[in-house]
């Protein structure tokens, strides 16, 4: 699985800027050994580096990556794209948006770039301004924007538009349960949340699955799991560090404490 998406991002980087030079479409590893990617100035070992480190959350060196990338490729929107990813993993919603803006100028139909908008604004709990940023929604060939969107008019009240998109929405893949699992406690079917969740085998040691058990468990009034589970996800997400998850399982924790105190 790992070779088929990362061969899947080579080809996506030949097809999306002109600066960057065209690859074959052949296993990392070998593009990695061949002679095409020795030279430590070509933007794309860079940018393939990048985005190992940040499947691994070693988001320290992918930022340095990905901004190597654009030092060389500034006009390449995907790498503006990468740095934004690891500036909301990092919790700075400042340098990602200012990231994903440049992204967009460069490229406004990269979708995964919207999808991104999305997920900062989410996280700051700004969906309505998510959802303004269109003048007409329509349904995406991005799987997970469709999702948040969905589950952005799920906050909203909006279940008509929330079903609409989530209707047209693949609900079997495996990479995307979390968003699922999350229409499902949004709706208040928790049970249902939590079986989707439970599909997912890593789910154990994933922070945003670990977050999102909390919050069903508080909502269940089951207050000390949904304690361990908040804590297992800020501990998972100390090494490597993920600022983003660590603050949002304290944000949970602090909560949970105020339950308790009650």
């Amino acid at each position: 699985m790992k070779l088929v998406i990362f061969t899947f991002i080579l080809i996506l980087i030949s097809c999306s800027s002109n600066g960057i030079q065209e690859i074959d479409d052949q296993p990392l590893d070998d593009i990695i050994d061949s002679k095409v990617l020795t030279d430590d100035t070509d933007s794309v070992i860079h940018y393939v580096r990048a985005h190992r480190s940040l499947e691994t959350k070693n988001l320290s060196y992918a930022e340095s990556r990905f901004k190597k990338v654009v030092e060389i490729e500034p006009n390449f929107a995907r790498g503006w794209l990468g740095l934004a990813e690891v500036s909301i993993l990092k919790n700075n919603f400042d340098d990602a948006s200012k990231y994903l803006d440049e992204a967009l100028s460069l490229k406004p139909d990269l979708y995964e770039a919207v999808y991104f908008k999305g997920v900062l604004l989410n996280y700051q709990n700004k969906c309505e301004d998510f959802i303004d940023l269109f003048e007409k929604i329509d349904k995406t060939p991005i799987n997970r924007l469709n999702l948040l969107l969905s589950n952005c008019y799920l906050e909203l009240k909006k279940t008509n538009e929330a079903k609409i998109f989530f209707d047209y929405s693949n609900k079997y893949l495996v990479e995307d349960y979390d968003l699922v699992a999350e229409h499902y406690y949004l709706k208040g079917d928790y049970l249902e949340a939590k079986e989707i969740i439970y599909k997912n085998p890593l789910s154990y040691k994933d922070p945003k699955y670990l977050l999102l058990i909390s919050n069903i468990l508080i909502e269940e009034g089951n207050i000390d799991e949904a304690r361990k589970q908040a804590l297992e996800a800020i501990e998972i997400s100390k090494q490597p560090k993920i600022p983003l998850y660590i603050q949002e399982g304290q944000k949970l924790i602090n909560e949970i404490d105020i339950i308790l105190k009650d």
